[in-house]
């Protein structure tokens, strides 16, 4: 992910919320390549939850890409069984609709480059497409949090704007797009978060302004955020402060940069 200069980067969730984080970070991240192991500086703990959420991820995967289940359900633990039967029930595979699990899609638009990775999506054959983003931390899945989240700003604008390509009807109107985040240590509480025209509109101007504005920046004026707060847990803290973080906060995205570029669809616009 690293960027030779700013024209070369596509924009990511992430990247914008280091950006938004501490401009510093952002360039530490994209421009200086400083990439941390996913779980660098967690504890024991936090390593467990990480290695959970990976495993539940690849479970997902392999059960969207054509529905077959774990044949030695025995290597399971009894944690990631137990999720795996509420994703069942959840959402369950079959021959109807259309399932992309860790799906990406990349967009230029003008010099304006985002990339979304979806952990699922689900197409119905009239035209309307779910996101699904699992979450396995110990946090419920709060919706009016995520709801103006650059996460669902980003997945949902990117899909709106370039995910034709998987629309039956040739279209994905914002209107035929809605988001759940889902925790199988919750399995009961879901709540959609839809779109609309004017919340299409809306992100449009505010990722270009984004976006525009991080592009204009010279190397230096990628300056730390004044909110302390924010280091405490930042993995980076060792090199401004001196001090290891307390906690680092871990984005799923991060935990895959192995991103092979060259088999992600790019969608361009005349």
């Amino acid at each position: 992910m690293l960027a030779k200069n700013l024209d070369d980067l596509y924009f990511s969730q992430s990247a914008l919320i280091s950006y938004q984080t501490c401009p510093l970070k952002f360039r530490r991240r994209y421009l200086d390549g400083l990439f941390w192991p996913a779980d660098w500086g967690g504890d024991k703990n936090q390593k467990e939850v990480i290695e959970q959420g990976r495993l539940f991820h690849l479970l997902a995967q392999r059960y969207y890409f054509l529905g077959e289940v774990p044949q030695s359900k025995e290597l399971l633990s009894q944690q990631l069984a137990f999720w795996f039967e509420e994703l069942k029930k959840f959402r369950p595979y079959h021959d109807n609709g259309k399932f992309l699990p860790e799906h990406e899609i990349r967009m230029n638009d003008n010099g304006i480059k985002l990339v979304a990775k979806y952990d699922l999506l689900y197409i119905t054959s009239d035209g309307r497409v779910v996101i699904y983003d699992w979450k396995t931390n110990n946090s419920r899945p709060l919706t009016n949090y995520y709801r103006n989240h650059l996460q669902t700003i980003t997945y949902r604008y990117v899909l709106a704007k370039a995910g034709r390509v998987y629309s039956p009807t040739g279209i994905f109107r914002p209107e035929d797009i809605s988001v759940i985040y889902w925790n199988p240590r919750y399995p009961n509480y879901v709540e959609p978060i839809g779109y609309s025209q004017k919340q299409f509109v809306k992100d449009e101007l505010f990722l270009i302004k984004l976006i525009s504005e991080i592009k204009s920046l010279d190397y230096d004026q990628f300056i730390a955020t004044g909110d302390q707060k924010r280091c405490i847990y930042c993995e980076y803290r060792p090199i401004c402060h001196g001090k290891r973080a307390i906690h680092v906060e871990i984005e799923e995205e991060d935990m895959d940069f192995d991103l092979d570029w060259e088999s992600i669809e790019e969608i361009q616009f005349s």
